[in-house]
């Protein structure tokens, strides 16, 4: 079946007569008319009805029509694989993650790409769920997230797990003590916690280790970004978690930040792709160049140190 053949049947769907889509083809009315003519008697079935100058698609018509479409789509992925790769890998990647994978990770990946490629990054900050729907919905390749989640449609593999550190006000009580500061430490403590709208989150750890140690947390604020959280630490309005990783970034006025002892609280940063979706070179590529930057990033006996 010859693909021109069927981006003319297309065309001819689309813009709903022979005359309109020969005038986006660029070619004449008659030409177009035998074309269609050779795709029905080829493949055995009658595509439109035809009453008068109108054309009408028939059932086997739609059928194709919805067919064609990702067969199309599929022939023009695999030709910009194939010009990517004769270009030395030139196409765009559609990111998800969160501000702090923005700010940490996201740059150096890019600084790496540009290195090597002419890949184009284009970031979308949002939380997780966001992020899934993107890229269910083909708007996204990548996501980079935090939370836990198991579903049959995504690849979530899992790059590292990091220890969560305990931001407290400047000249808080707890800053104080010879020892490291213990869960049980911060039953009366008012909490700032980051808000899970998908899988299991920073919050769901949090609330869970509070609860085996007797108490349930004070929240007193929900929210999707760290960095609020922590310039409302440093206001004295309560207590927030970060991942260790954080501290990475160097800019940031962070209020005083330490280790909780014999913490069970860590999280997980994944890359989550789409199971069925299109493999793309310029997709795979910023895979393999994400991987590295994480593994150079971070010391993972630091990290636990």
């Amino acid at each position: 079946m010859d693909i021109q053949k069927l981006r003319y049947f297309v065309e001819i769907v689309e813009k709903g007569s022979l005359t309109k889509a020969a005038i986006a083809l660029n070619m004449t009315q008659p030409p177009l008319s035998s074309v269609i003519k050779k795709l029905e008697l080829e493949l055995g079935v009658q595509l439109f009805d035809r009453r008068g100058k109108r054309l009408i698609l028939t059932d086997t018509g739609r059928l194709l029509y919805n067919r064609a479409k990702n067969l199309i789509a599929s022939a023009d992925t695999i030709m910009n694989e194939l010009v990517e790769q004769n270009k030395g890998l030139k196409g765009q990647v559609a990111v998800g993650c969160s501000t702090n994978a923005n700010l940490t990770i996201i740059p150096k990946v890019v600084q790496r790409i540009n290195d090597t490629s002419n890949i184009v990054i284009n970031v979308k900050e949002g939380n997780t769920s966001y992020i899934l729907d993107e890229l269910r919905n083909h708007k996204l390749d990548v996501g980079i997230v935090r939370n836990v989640f198991k579903k049959d449609d995504l690849h979530n593999e899992i790059l590292f797990t990091e220890p969560l550190m305990l931001a407290l006000p400047p000249n808080h009580r707890l800053l104080r003590k010879k020892r490291d500061v213990r869960i049980e430490d911060l039953k009366d403590e008012k909490f700032l916690l980051q808000a899970t709208t998908f899988g299991h989150g920073i919050s769901e750890i949090i609330i869970e280790e509070c609860q085996a140690s007797g108490f349930f947390p004070n929240v007193i604020y929900w929210g999707t970004e760290t960095l609020p959280m922590l310039n409302m630490v440093q206001m004295g309005l309560g207590i927030a978690f970060l991942p260790k990783s954080f501290l990475k970034l160097e800019s940031f006025n962070f209020p005083p930040i330490v280790e909780i002892e014999d913490s069970r609280l860590v999280i997980k940063i994944s890359l989550v792709t789409f199971k069925d979706r299109i493999h793309k070179a310029s997709t795979d590529k910023f895979l393999e160049i994400t991987k590295g930057v994480i593994d150079d990033m971070y010391d993972f006996t630091e990290l636990y140190s």
